[in-house]
């Protein structure tokens, strides 16, 4: 058929319809309808099967009356956390204000008492004024309805979303209405609904706005808080107040017409709008962070097995019980390790803290930061001089700031010390996994969850030298020997932007052997043996460690120039610890429901092999004379009984410091950094992480080894010591075959490994040039 053909056929069957409308209107009409009422009772059914999302029913919406619906456990089985339907706090009917009833009946829904969850009265009304006459005279939904869309919320659908929501909440209000008295219902209502700046019922708003009980709010402060349901922001009455007083008295224009009080009671309301605001105050807390990993962990298990009818699990309405591999010993470890040290260091950064990446320095940092202070702006714009800003800005009085451990406190400050000290602040986070299931058995997100929300095990930051393990073990996969001896020169690599990577000491010449470069975290050799390797091959090796961040292919990555995460990081390091094996770090060891049916058991299994186990019992070694010898020798310090293995790292300008150390079965990493990295420790020393973040992984290390049942154990090496030093004064291409040949220095090694240790003898490493460099061997007099 041609195309002119094709429409001339279309055009007749349009005219022939349209004929058929002229000559019947009123069966085509009702066609239409009965069309109509087909589509939306399919639509109803659908919704009702649960075909658009789960319908709770009426053995799930029981449950609503407890606010504890999910209980979180320990690896010993006592409860750590719980999980609430909503943030609130619940009121009983006695603390009900009687005045909060009659306005919110009169206003949202005055045949509450009439209906069984769905007004038709209303829904007509909705019909005739609001799709018929155009008159928008607003939605039909009852309480009970809005029950219902308060508790179990919305979800944005490409198309019919409305209809759809509406027939749900309907079935939801009928099935409730089934279950709870009226009462029951006003009180579900009013311990649900939001009041806008993240509050949830009527206890915490009636506090927030009016420092006062439900119970003992007036009728003026009732409709007030009543007339905020309508648009929570736009009615506030903190921010927008004029809003707020105007539908104040629309509420209490409807408690008259509806005869819930006289007129003269809502004249004497009309008073001006009294505010007793009072700001959140937020608590102090350190497991907001692991309860939130769960949370994350049980939302991604739950959407891939739904339950039999298709519903998704939902810890805040099923009342499960989430075992988890948290280990509370090691969990408070962790914690009172991190509030110690980071009390003290936050106390160094305060007192030395520079921005040496800003030009000019701390002072034309500071300038900068000052002058773009809204406050100083609108100084400024208002034509205040430099002395003026100058006084408000060191005008002290007393200002809240927040200490670790116990929340906000307040404090003399001056304007300038207020903004600074929120810029200075330092952040920390602390993992410890099981390195040989991944099982995840400390997880400390940050300094504090009620003062920052940020997860600083999964946030990214730059990871410095405690990348070089990986770059290591690719030249050992490619047969690089831990004796074969690379100069330790300062070289500038054109093809790379005139890349120069510099020790942090600024001491050069002689040669290193590949343990001793990394025992010692040496910059020069490391780039060297970045670009000898190669870049992909290393890219490639930390994929299969289990890093999935970008990694830009520059050989600065050796130096830690990628942005990666704690638990990547700690991931990767778990298969050096294992022996090669790569594990899948987990929390949730098991689900069950209130019965008691298991719904998930972890199986963790190994994700393959990451390297050979010969190059990883050298690797292993070469990071335990990390902490004997090099850059975290002060591990030594903590009297562990036991041969930790590890890894340093501290980045450009001290602005990041890590630590992370593997025994066998755990691997313990910290991360410690400002979220600004313009600010920084001026001194290297107290940035390094050998200084802030090795502290907190040594005491949960610490705390470990004093069980009465030892959990922790020892690497095995053939021998104790490499065949060569760390360190050699000739160059590397002399180097490499003099110490495979020197008898006399093989000879001395395996005398000292065959003496017994004597105590009073210390056997210990001198700074020469600041890089750990072994005096010459001592052999005690027995």
């Amino acid at each position: 058929m041609t195309p002119a053909a094709f429409q001339i056929k279309i055009a007749n069957k349009t005219g022939r319809f349209f004929k058929y409308l002229r000559i019947h209107p009123f069966l085509s009409f009702g066609y239409l309808v009965l069309t109509g009422f087909a589509f939306v009772g399919i639509l109803f059914i659908c919704t009702y099967a649960g075909l658009f999302g789960h319908v709770p029913n009426e053995h799930e919406l029981a449950k609503l009356e407890n606010p504890v619906t999910s209980t979180v456990y320990g690896s010993d089985k006592k409860p750590i956390a719980y999980f609430y339907l909503q943030n609130r706090s619940n009121i009983d009917s006695l603390e009900l204000n009687p005045y909060l009833i009659k306005a919110l009946i009169a206003t949202e829904d005055v045949r509450f008492y009439e209906h069984s969850g769905i007004d038709y009265k209303s829904y007509a009304r909705v019909f005739v004024k609001s799709i018929l006459m155009q008159q928008g005279k607003g939605g039909g939904s009852t309480i009970t309805q809005q029950i219902a869309k308060n508790i179990f919320g919305r979800k944005e659908m490409r198309v019919l979303s409305t209809p759809i929501h509406k027939m749900r909440e309907l079935i939801i209000a009928k099935r409730l209405e089934n279950i709870y008295t009226k009462e029951e219902l006003l009180l579900l209502y009013f311990n649900t609904v939001s009041f806008g700046e993240n509050l949830y019922g009527i206890e915490k708003s009636s506090q927030r706005f009016f420092s006062k009980k439900p119970a003992k709010l007036n009728l003026s402060e009732c409709a007030t808080l009543v007339g905020v349901l309508k648009a929570p922001t736009y009615y506030n009455p903190r921010k927008n107040p004029i809003n707020s007083t105007k539908r104040r008295n629309v509420v209490l224009a409807q408690m008259v017409k509806n005869k819930a009080i006289t007129q003269e009671e809502a004249d004497a309301a009309h008073t001006e709008l009294a505010l007793k605001y009072n700001p959140a105050q937020k608590n102090s807390s350190l497991s907001g962070y692991y309860k939130n990993y769960v949370k994350i962990e049980f939302d991604s298990w739950a959407a891939a097995h739904p339950r039999p009818d298709g519903a998704i699990y939902n810890l805040e309405l099923d009342g499960l019980q989430v075992y988890t591999t948290l280990q509370p010993n090691l969990q408070r470890y962790a914690e009172r390790s991190m509030e110690r040290q980071m009390l003290k260091l936050q106390g160094l950064m305060n007192k030395n803290w520079t921005s040496k990446t800003t030009e000019g320095g701390k002072q034309a940092f500071i300038t900068t930061l000052m002058s773009i202070q809204p406050v100083v702006k609108k100084m400024m714009a208002q034509g205040k001089t430099e002395n003026e800003i100058h006084q408000y800005l060191q005008k002290t009085e007393m200002r809240k700031y927040w200490e670790i451990g116990k929340g906000f406190e307040q404090r003399q400050q001056t304007v300038e010390d207020s903004i600074i000290s929120s810029l200075v602040r330092l952040h920390t986070g602390i993992l410890a996994i099981n390195s040989r299931s991944g099982a995840i058995m400390g997880y400390l997100g940050g300094i504090d969850y009620g003062f920052s929300q940020i997860d600083n095990v999964n946030g990214k930051n730059q990871v410095g030298s405690t990348f070089k393990p990986i770059t290591y073990l690719t030249a050992l996969e490619q047969g690089v020997d831990p004796c074969d001896y690379y100069d330790n020169s300062l070289r500038t690599y054109r093809k790379y932007e005139n890349w120069q990577p510099k020790n942090s000491t600024g001491r050069y010449g002689g040669s290193y052997s590949l343990h001793g470069a990394l025992t010692n975290s040496v910059n020069t050799v490391s780039a060297a043996l970045q670009l000898q390797v190669g870049v992909s091959n290393t890219i490639k090796k930390a994929r299969k460690m289990g890093i999935t961040s970008d990694i830009p292919e520059v050989p600065s990555i050796v130096l830690g120039t990628a942005p990666l995460s704690l638990m990547e990081m700690v991931t990767a390091y778990a298969s050096i610890s294992n022996g090669g094996r790569l594990v899948k770090p987990y929390m949730i060891q098991k689900i069950t429901d209130q019965k008691g049916t298991v719904l998930f058991q972890a199986t963790p299994k190994y994700k393959g092999n990451v390297a050979s186990a010969k190059n990883i019992k050298k690797l292993q070694q070469m990071m335990g004379d990390v902490l004997t010898n090099g850059t975290g020798a002060g591990f030594s310090n903590y009297g562990i009984p036991y041969n930790i293995i590890g890894k340093t790292g501290t980045t450009q300008n001290n602005s990041d410091g890590w630590f992370i150390a593997c025994s066998p079965e755990i691997v313990i990493g910290s991360w410690v950094g400002a979220y600004d990295k313009r600010v920084h420790f001026e001194s290297t020393y107290m940035g390094s992480g050998a200084s802030t973040a090795m502290p907190m992984v040594a005491n949960v290390f610490k705390g470990l080894s004093s069980w009465k049942k030892p959990f922790l154990t020892n690497f095995k090496y053939d021998t104790s010591y490499f065949p060569c030093p760390e360190y050699s004064e000739i160059n590397a291409m002399e180097s490499t075959p003099y110490y495979k040949n020197d008898s006399t220095y093989l000879e001395s090694l395996r005398i000292r490994d065959s003496l017994p240790v004597d105590p009073a003898v210390e056997i210990a490493p001198i700074l020469i040039d600041s890089l750990a460099v072994p005096l010459p061997l001592v052999i005690p007099t027995t």
